[in-house]
């Protein structure tokens, strides 16, 4: 086996690997020592296909027909003809991103998926789409996918650290081992957005069941005496056996709504305790509850739900792990509703309390849209901030340009 062929086995290998920088390093090395070498030419051609350089992909099977009659080469022209149009799709579909019109996004990027052409940036911009949207499982899919040509992708491991920070996957997980544990990953995901969660937000009910009799029966008793005074028929009570239930039952809305009635009326101690345990749980299991559901209404187009939901991790998730998340999700459900005003309220306080956080580049630009019919030097401001803190976004387009030289 000559020198050439065996530098191409090592990039096939690196390939295979998911180590395409490498692999394109010994396309290279093997080509400069034989240009013969037809399998180098045509595993370089790949990579840059699936980079998205369809003219350098062609060109290098192009010169591989001319120069060595390759028939694996013209097959490759030949099947790369419709991928202009599919190009332009992909173009259209980063607008609509930007616009966060995230469903019509994903139909035109499914269309681009038809083919292996630009399949990294179709998968990574995939899954932000689906993260978006709420679909976490899909993301995992797409974020897979870039991984296992590319383990080094910036961007793949820029949405897992975005769904490590949501509690979506857990914190040890390795970007490397991706593609090898992505069925438990998938079923993992799966049991989170139905609400069922075992991680560090699953608190443990330390509270004994003889405890809890005890109160329910002091309650009725409670109840039975308000009934034998007819001076106390009109006066409504509140049900620490209901709160009791609504507890052992994570019966997270019923105890969301008797919180809302309570917590700001006079109780005497044993309520109060009930009441503060039925918040701290809020605080804990419930919002992540909440927030699921959020995301899953806001994945469905219901925004008017989706909000309710957010709404509700918001008011109990301040000191949550997720609260950034909730807060830009709060305010990207409002922004897709219509009501641009109530969603520069949230957007301006995520830029105010998470500038490092995972949306800042998304929430500058809304904000500098937003604030363009409402306050144009705002506007200004947010668009300057966007450029000086993110020069390569693909935020900073034609609309920035506009709202800063206007």
């Amino acid at each position: 086996m000559d020198k050439s062929q065996k530098i191409y086995n090592k990039a096939l290998d690196k390939y295979n690997k998911g180590y395409i920088g490498k692999s394109m390093e010994l396309c290279d090395e093997s080509i400069s020592i034989s240009i013969k070498n037809g399998a180098a030419i045509n595993l370089k051609g790949l990579l840059l296909y699936l980079k998205g350089d369809l003219k350098g992909a062609r060109k290098i099977w192009e010169m591989n027909y001319e120069v060595n009659g390759d028939k694996v080469a013209q097959r490759y022209i030949q099947g790369s003809e419709e991928d202009e149009i599919r190009f332009n799709l992909y173009k259209r579909a980063l607008v609509l991103i930007k616009e966060l019109k995230i469903n019509e996004a994903l139909k035109l990027l499914e269309r681009c998926a038809e083919s292996d052409y630009n399949y990294i940036e179709i998968n990574n911009y995939s899954a932000l789409c689906y993260i978006k949207k709420g679909s976490y499982n899909r993301a995992l899919e797409k974020i897979n996918n870039v991984l296992k040509v590319d383990v080094d992708n910036l961007q793949a491991k820029k949405n897992v650290k975005l769904l490590r920070d949501m509690n979506v996957i857990k914190k040890e997980f390795n970007v490397k081992k991706t593609v090898c544990i992505s069925a438990a990953v998938l079923c993992a995901v799966s049991l989170l957005f139905i609400g069922i969660y075992t991680g560090r937000l699953n608190f443990k009910n330390h509270f004994a069941n003889k405890d809890n009799v005890a109160k329910v029966e002091k309650v009725k008793k409670t109840k039975e005496n308000f009934k034998d005074n007819p001076n106390t028929n009109n006066i409504e009570i509140f049900s620490e056996g209901d709160m009791e239930n609504y507890i052992q039952n994570k019966d997270y809305d019923s105890m969301y709504l008797q919180l809302g009635k309570w917590k700001d009326k006079k109780l005497n101690s044993d309520e109060g305790e009930v009441l503060s345990r039925a918040s701290q749980i809020l605080s804990g299991e419930g919002c992540l509850y909440f927030y699921n559901l959020g995301s899953k209404y806001l994945g469905n187009g219901d925004y008017a739900s989706a909000i309710s939901y957010f709404r509700k991790a918001y008011e109990y998730g301040a000191k949550s792990d997720i609260y950034p998340h909730i807060t830009y999700f709060l305010a990207n459900s409002i922004d897709l509703s219509g009501d641009l005003k109530s969603a520069s309220k949230y957007y301006s306080e995520y830029d105010k309390n998470f500038p490092q956080g995972s949306y800042e580049e998304t929430v500058l630009y809304r904000l500098a849209v937003i604030y363009k019919d409402m306050d144009i030097s705002i506007s200004k401001n947010y668009a300057r901030k966007l450029i000086d803190t993110y020069p390569l976004s693909i935020y900073n387009n034609s609309v920035i340009n506009d709202i800063i030289s206007s």
